[in-house]
């Protein structure tokens, strides 16, 4: 049996927005949106990763809550694990400095405005529902 590599992503929520980042590499996912966050290094803990992806994707201060039942697969041997996640008193606005060339605060009614990486679809309609201060006015996605 292959060993899964987990990837962590983060439904980091802010005054009742979900934050979503573009990718811009590797070339076959530019352009494309994605949750952001990354891999897990080996002997590290997936809520320490996602605080330290997005320190180094996005220059904030964050704090994981709580991981969102579910494990979606990405290319092999890699999985999608997503945790909700806030920023801190005082972080700093999210920028894109890896990775991402743009990010964007989606309001619920604006969650499915955006092109997100097939991979991430179903995470983020599991997050949506997790979440349930995002859920009103939030439309069907992809696929639904």
């Amino acid at each position: 049996m292959t060993e899964h590599i987990v990837v962590v992503g983060a439904a980091l929520v802010d005054d009742g927005r979900l934050l979503a980042a573009r990718r811009s590499a590797p070339a076959e996912l530019a352009g494309r949106w994605e949750l952001p966050g990354g891999k897990v290094e080996p002997g590290e803990a997936a809520d320490a990763a996602l605080v330290r992806e997005l320190r180094e994707e996005l220059g904030v201060d964050a704090e994981a809550g709580e991981r969102i039942p579910g494990e979606w697969p990405l290319r092999p041997p890699y999985v999608l694990h997503v945790w909700t996640a806030r920023l801190r008193p005082g972080s700093p606005a999210p920028e894109p400095l890896q990775d991402h060339d743009g990010l964007r605060w989606l309001d619920p009614a604006e969650i499915w405005d955006v092109d997100w990486l097939d991979q991430d679809v179903p995470a983020v309609r599991q997050a949506l529902a997790h979440l349930g201060d995002l859920r009103a006015g939030v439309r069907e996605g992809p696929g639904a």
